[in-house]
């Protein structure tokens, strides 16, 4: 049993310290630590700006956004046939009910 003191609960031996601050290391490094995140949280938006700039002022960069662009036209242009055939047949059902 400690020297620190204490006693017995419930069969166990509890010391009677009391419970340690956190020292100014602990204190510090977390402040480190939230400096430190910040601090990638900044690259990380940095990094994006960057790749942005990238996208828009190099070769590279245009053609994949053309790319991308070209397969955003596709599907739109796929979505819009898909509608007309759909309204197609939507007015030949209707036009087949009313002759009927």
């Amino acid at each position: 049993m400690g020297a620190s003191g204490g006693h017995f609960d419930k069969g166990r031996w509890v010391d009677d310290r009391e419970p340690e601050s956190p020292s100014e290391d602990v204190n510090d490094t977390i402040e480190t630590r939230l400096r430190f995140a910040a601090g990638q949280i900044g690259k990380g938006i940095d990094e994006l700006f960057s790749a942005g700039s990238d996208l828009f002022s190099t070769q590279e960069g245009r053609l994949a956004l053309g790319r991308k662009l070209d397969g955003i036209c596709s599907d739109i242009v796929q979505s819009c046939e898909e509608i007309r055939q759909e309204s197609i047949e939507f007015i030949n059902q209707a036009r087949d009910r009313i002759i009927k």
